[in-house]
């Protein structure tokens, strides 16, 4: 369509896309076929890096026409201040419960939402049963205790028409219906109308993340343990710093005020580095 924009990576993948059915076609053999998509290889070369040695370095190679630079991934976390006013305009124990569990487990939205009654669950040991995306096997990651202490409020109190084996998670207007994603991520929109944000379920994930990174108990690949990440490259993205803190830092920096000279540690003489330096005694 005339006029619309489409993202980087959009683009990326549609020329992907065209490229192998150009590429399965050509190798079929389906008529005089030349793939109209450019390589950035040969078709002997085979894929970039297959059998890199890690011994030696990497080297930039040009991408080919047509595709476009991805900007560098960017991730946001809720700070703990917003995190509290997030909860104070929650509806429900039902609302509470979710944002707890998507905070202390850093499982994504889908994948909680998609929690049966039964094995899903094993409050005793602070542990949830997830479908992990991509792969689509159960994971098993641990949850905070006040996740199962706002399950428990809002099984006890809202009454949803559970059984074992069903869905965790039900709607609270009409005829209860299992939780959709759209339907959570309405809940959200809600509280970010209340509160004039514009936070996301996966911003939940990412502060997660984050909030574990923070802690020196855990190592990067803990992190990437609980994550369910694939590579250890995709969880140091959550090792970058944001920006809130380099704000904080620089004007700690600037406020903190000047030496009136040059520090001398007490480990040296004084009066021998000042002569060195040319320095007033």
């Amino acid at each position: 369509m005339l006029g619309t924009t489409y993202a980087a990576r959009t683009i990326n993948h549609q020329l992907s896309v065209l490229f192998g059915f150009y590429e399965w076609a050509c190798d079929s053999g389906l008529g005089p076929l030349v793939n109209p998509v450019p390589s950035q290889r040969s078709r002997s070369a085979g894929r970039f890096y297959a059998h890199h040695n890690p011994m030696d370095d990497f080297v930039v190679v040009r991408r080919a026409r047509y595709r476009q630079k991805v900007p560098r991934p960017t991730w946001r976390a809720i700070p703990d201040d917003a995190d509290d006013a997030l909860f104070s305009v929650l509806r429900s124990h039902r609302d509470r419960a979710l944002v707890s569990f998507w905070l202390s487990s850093a499982v994504r939205a889908r994948e909680l939402l998609g929690l049966r009654l039964g094995d899903d669950l094993d409050s005793g040991a602070n542990k949830i049963t997830v479908v992990s995306k991509g792969s689509r096997l159960r994971a098993t990651t641990p949850a905070s205790v006040d996740s199962f202490v706002w399950l428990a409020l809002y099984l006890q109190q809202e009454r949803p028409p559970i059984e074992p084996g069903g869905p965790v998670w039900w709607t609270r207007q009409g005829v209860p219906r299992p939780l959709t994603y759209h339907a959570a991520r309405a809940v959200l929109q809600r509280a970010n109308a209340a509160l004039g944000s514009n936070w996301t379920l996966h911003d939940l994930r990412h502060t997660a993340a984050a909030r574990l990174l923070a802690d020196p108990a855990f190592t990067l690949f803990d992190v990437q343990t609980i994550l369910r990440h694939a590579s250890v490259s995709t969880t140091q993205i959550y090792t970058q710093p944001r920006l809130e803190h380099l704000v904080a830092k620089v004007l700690e920096h600037h406020a903190r005020p000047r030496p009136a000279g040059p520090v001398i540690e007490p480990a040296y003489d004084e009066a021998a580095v000042r002569e060195l330096l040319g320095l007033p005694t």
